[in-house]
């Protein structure tokens, strides 16, 4: 069997690839030792960076109607507190410089499930031809000049031989791959291991009215946390450091009575992950993959970066991991681009990581008080860690600005609905020079080039004035852009995407 992608991995990271994947028209085979989706939360919400881009993919509606009914308000109140039952202080992180939510993207922060959210994309990417197989594991994997070779081992036992292009390694913290590979990571490393639960209990006389929608307490150890699994009040998802991950003989609910600060609490364990058991112990920490790749073979998500759970940002991570790989290998598999495209991956998303991972631990020392906090590293605005500004304006390296260009209510359309599979020329009033050189370079190059037009209220914004222009690249981030100055307007298009396409 041969394939363009093999991906090496069927959970959130996974997943995200072949949807990407197969939104660029790449057939794929994707692997998952797993025999199913994991029932368990785990990632508990989506921020608007990763809503963008599976906005990109057609799936933002459903993910939308996926969120669980009765879920939290997302307006809650994170707070710090020794017990739940004693006086709390708001957790205070950066803002984002003020910026209204609304006007820096379309899509907002989405309070769902991982196992949601996974079973959305294991339907859509089945639905457009992925060849998603659970219960399978990688046995053996060897590359060459020509592709990669890997041996898969079926539930029933029985092997495989699959040749691929390229594989994407999306197997997780202690991925199997990276170790064949040899490739090490550096970073805090593990900080503790966590056990979580989810819990029914009347946590009324300790809440005493408060609308807090996630605390992180000192009891029973630094590292705990408590939050609502839905609006009734008496659903909640609990969980606490331990120094290793044998709790055999602890007592979960004695976690909870101290945590509470209700010593005679009628604690009762639900169901977490069906047909195994009611707790749930990984561990948390921090490091970065020294590099993301060998030879065909690339690193994704959590198995090229693990951080903290703190702030949904190793879930962003992965995604946007996964959604910059797609695109690439995508270009470089039709021919658009040269395979040196392939290098840009880890240049720009290992950095990326490494910000994100820094950012992560950082929060977790502030949210859980521990050793270590308020030293050593300044909290960014979440909008700095997404978008590369605050505010984007159009700036290399940010993402382009989002703006309304249909007042249909019912169908907001935005500047960011303009990307997603090909490359973007974004020019002002006067950049007729600009439109009719994209045509002519991307009919010597074979590259498809979309040009909009954009009129004075959204060139603006963009710093696009006196026929200036943008390129912006399938991820909406922008790549190039240039003055009007310019005369030589073919031959200047021309290098840059030779450039940028590692023609």
């Amino acid at each position: 069997m041969r394939v363009g992608v093999l991906v090496v991995g069927g959970s959130l990271t996974g997943l995200s690839a072949a949807l990407f994947l197969g939104m660029h028209g790449v057939p794929c085979l994707v692997v998952e030792r797993r025999d199913g989706i994991l029932a368990h939360p785990r990632l508990r919400g989506l921020l608007p960076r990763a809503m963008e881009l599976y906005r990109q993919a057609g799936v933002e509606d459903e993910i939308v109607s996926r969120c669980p009914v009765g879920a939290p308000p997302t307006d809650l109140v994170s707070v710090h507190a020794r017990t739940l039952s004693e006086e709390h202080e708001p957790l205070t992180e950066p803002e984002d410089g003020g910026a209204d939510a609304e006007q820096v993207s379309p899509c907002g922060f989405v309070p769902i499930g991982q196992d949601e959210l996974e079973t959305v994309l294991a339907r859509q990417v089945r639905e457009r031809g992925c060849d998603l197989r659970f219960g399978t594991q990688l046995s053996d994997l060897a590359q060459d000049r020509e592709g990669v070779t890997a041996r898969l081992r079926g539930p029933d036992g029985t092997e495989e031989t699959v040749e691929a292009d390229y594989v994407i390694a999306a197997d997780g913290a202690s991925s199997t791959v990276r170790r064949r590979l040899g490739i090490r990571s550096s970073g805090p490393g593990t900080l503790f291991h966590m056990v979580t639960m989810h819990i029914h209990a009347d946590l009324s006389p300790a809440l005493r009215g408060r609308r807090i929608g996630m605390a992180y307490l000192g009891r029973p150890a630094p590292g705990t946390t408590l939050g609502p699994l839905d609006s009734t009040g008496t659903r909640w998802f609990f969980a606490t450091a331990v120094s290793s991950g044998d709790i055999a003989s602890e007592d979960p609910a004695a976690w909870v009575r101290a945590a509470t600060g209700l010593d005679a609490l009628d604690v009762r364990l639900l169901e977490q992950v069906p047909g195994a058991g009611r707790i749930f112990t990984f561990p948390v920490g921090a490091r970065v993959a020294e590099r993301y790749r060998a030879g065909r073979v690339f690193l994704a998500g959590d198995a090229a970066h693990l951080m903290p759970p703190t702030g949904g940002l190793g879930g962003l991570t992965g995604i946007m991991d996964a959604h910059d790989l797609a695109w690439k290998l995508a270009f470089v598999l039709r021919g658009s681009a040269g395979p040196a495209l392939l290098d840009t991956y880890g240049a720009e998303r290992r950095p990326a990581a490494e910000q994100a991972m820094g950012q992560a631990y950082a929060r977790a020392l502030l949210r859980w008080r521990l050793p270590g906090h308020g030293r050593g590293c300044t909290l960014l605005p979440t909008s700095v860690l997404m978008y590369g500004a605050a505010v984007p304006e159009g700036a290399p390296g940010t993402r382009a600005p989002h703006l309304y260009v249909s007042e249909d209510a019912s169908s907001p359309m935005s500047t960011l609905d303009l990307y997603g599979t090909g490359l973007v020329l974004l020019v002002g009033p006067e950049g007729d020079a600009w439109e009719s050189a994209a045509h002519r370079a991307g009919q010597r190059l074979s590259v498809a080039i979309e040009v909009y037009h954009l009129d004075a209220d959204l060139a603006g914004p963009h710093g696009l004035t006196n026929g200036s222009a943008l390129l912006v690249g399938p991820d909406g981030v922008v790549v190039w852009r240039c003055d009007g100055r310019r005369r030589d307007f073919d031959g200047t298009l021309e290098r840059v995407l030779r450039d940028l396409l590692r023609r």
